[in-house]
Parts: C-alpha cells; structure tokens; sequence
C-alpha cells in the first residue's frame, strides 16, 4: 500500500511539472515578434477638420484671462465684437461706442416718433369739454295796465270760492300757512283790484290785498284750515280759489 501511495504522489508531481513547463512555452511564444508585411498600403488620407462650435462668451476675472491666455487659448470673434479682453476680464467701452446693428427689417424708435406720438396719447387721454347748459329763462314781464275786474267771495255749504276775473291772463303763486290759518296768492305783476266783500260763513273770515316786490299779494284769513283748490278757465282770465272743511 505504501508503494502505491508513493507512485501516485510522484505522478502527480510529475504531471504538475509537466503543466508549468507547457504554460511557460507558451508564453514565449505569444510574445515572439509579428514578421512585417512588405506589401505596399495605400496612404491614408487625414479626416477634414471638424468646425467646432464657438464658445459661449461669459464674463470672467483677470485670473480667468491669465490661465486662458497661458494655456493659448485665443478668445472666439464674440468675445472680440463685444470688447471682452483676458488681460482685464471685463468689457470694454467700445461695446456701448458700436452697438450692434439692428436686424434687418425693423425700424429703430427715435425720439422723434416717441414725440409724434405723444400727442395722441394726451388727446386720448383728455376728457371731451361738458357741453354748455342753455341759460335759464326768465319770466317775461308782466303785461301793464292789468286789472281785477271781478273780486267775488261766495259761501256755500262746507266751505267757500273765491272768484277773480281779470283783462289779462293770470300767472300767481300760492302758500297756505298755519297759525293763523290763512290762504296767500301772489299775482305776477302789478294789479287794480279793490277788496271783496267778505260775507259771514263758517270758511272765511277776511280777505286783505298788499305788494310783495313787484307782485300784488292776497291774504285769505279762514277760521280754520282748509281743502284748497286753484281751477284757472276763460283763457286763464278767471281764477277760482276752492276752500272746502277738512274731515
């Protein structure tokens, strides 16, 4: 058994030889030089330049400037049409001297087109002028020589009327008051009239005539307060002034 265990060692020692020695022929023949062709090979032709695209002109630092100019990069025809130089890293005056020219087809706003237009704006902005208000008319005057031809009081059951006839027609305004209780008309104008006789009743207690500026005024004074009604007929040549009791 001892025998047999000591072949197989040694067989396998000797087959591991027998690997290693394989493994490095091999490796010296890899690395044996490759013969050279001698046919002839056409020339190759260069590739054409590929055009890159232009590099986008920020504004940098001096110390930017400085590591561009060492490293031999040039600055792109943007950064020259806008000023930019690498030995200061700003802009110089000459981007504000040389603008940069309108594009075709557009026209430039100048300040005289800003003034042509200015005053449409402030006609825009106006307000149209208010319209004139026609005058007020005035009340025309009051024809002369106008005269009460008629001056009639009548009492009748729950009241009494008051009748004036006269040459012209007749404008009057009217006021009836407490505290006294009476009855005012003003007749437009100048009047010839002479009091009425006053008949006893239950309405009316007197009728008194006086002037308020230019117009004839009439007092009626009741004995107490009263419905009143003003009915103008004839042309308004006669005014009826109706006095009834109130319930």
């Amino acid at each position: 058994m001892n025998k047999i265990f000591l072949w197989i060692v040694l067989a396998v020692i000797i087959l591991g030889l027998l690997l290693i020695l394989l493994n490095t022929r091999m490796g010296q023949s890899g690395d044996a030089p490759v013969p050279a062709d001698n046919s002839v090979s056409a020339p190759v032709k260069p590739a054409p330049p590929v055009a890159q695209p232009p590099l986008p002109v920020t504004p940098g630092t001096p110390a930017d400037g400085e590591k561009l100019a060492a490293a031999g990069v040039k600055p792109s025809p943007a950064a020259v049409e806008r000023g930019f130089a690498f030995e200061t890293g700003e802009e110089t005056p000459a981007t504000a001297e040389n603008p940069a020219p309108a594009s075709p087809g557009t026209t430039p706003l100048t300040a005289a087109a800003h003034d042509e237009k200015a005053p449409a704006e402030v006609k825009k902005a106006e307000k149209p002028a208010p319209k004139p208000q026609p005058a007020p008319r005035k009340a025309a005057p009051a024809p002369k020589n106008q005269t009460i031809t008629n001056f009639v009081v009548f009492v009748r059951d729950g009241g009494a009327t008051i009748r004036l006839d006269a040459s012209s027609p007749i404008r009057f305004k009217h006021l009836e008051l407490t505290s006294p209780a009476r009855v005012v008309v003003d007749l437009h104008g100048a009047w010839k009239l002479s009091e009425p006789g006053v008949p006893k009743g239950e309405m009316v207690k007197d009728v008194r005539l006086g002037k308020k500026g230019s117009d004839t005024r009439i007092v009626i004074d009741l004995h107490a307060k009263a419905k009143t009604r003003y009915i103008l007929t004839k042309g308004k040549k006669r005014l009826d002034i109706r006095l009834d009791k109130t319930k």
